[in-house]
């Protein structure tokens, strides 16, 4: 590829020759787009990036006062790359931040959750073997308190009796 040959048709593309700037596009097309995937390290982004350049050319066609269209096309690859590569770390930057943030804060919650966890089997630990049975067949097993009163062959308020108990003793212990 000579630069005369693309300067020429530069030229032509100035003048609205749409043939000119398809020729100029298959003539450039690889070197920039392996010149901006070195950059990128990123096929579809390289594309991207190539796509932009030749978009602008066209649309500044008339306007750009370029002596050398190869020097131009190559330093506005470069350039697109750079831009392309500051935005998109400034956005994985803050994806991983934020990231960063969930996982500390999961993890908060997840020792808060173990440590509320301990302290209620703890506290489970420490109440009277029938209303400690009652509880667990309530809040671990989820029987109603019907169900409750029928497998232990107690009346249901008294089933009422031993959870309201087991939420007092609990409830300060979970608390703390």
């Amino acid at each position: 590829m000579k630069t005369s040959d693309s300067n020429y048709l530069f030229t032509l593309t100035r003048k609205d020759n749409e043939l000119a700037f398809n020729q100029l596009y298959d003539l450039l097309w690889k070197s920039l787009y392996l010149f901006s995937l070195k950059f990128l390290k990123n096929e579809t982004e390289a594309k991207d990036v190539v796509q932009d350049v030749f978009c602008n050319l066209w649309t500044k066609r008339k306007e750009l006062e370029i002596k050398n269209i190869n020097s131009y096309l190559f330093s506005a690859t470069k350039y697109k790359c750079l831009e392309y590569i500051r935005k998109n770390k400034d956005y994985t930057e803050l994806l991983s931040r934020v990231n960063q943030v969930n996982l500390e804060n999961n993890t908060e919650r997840d020792l808060d959750f173990k440590e509320t966890k301990f302290k209620i089997e703890k506290g489970i630990d420490t109440l009277p073997k029938k209303t400690r049975q009652i509880f667990t067949m309530s809040r671990y097993d989820d029987l109603s308190n019907k169900e409750i009163a029928h497998k232990l062959n107690i009346s249901i308020k008294t089933v009422e009796y031993h959870i309201t108990q087991s939420i007092k003793q609990l409830t300060p212990v979970i608390a703390s």
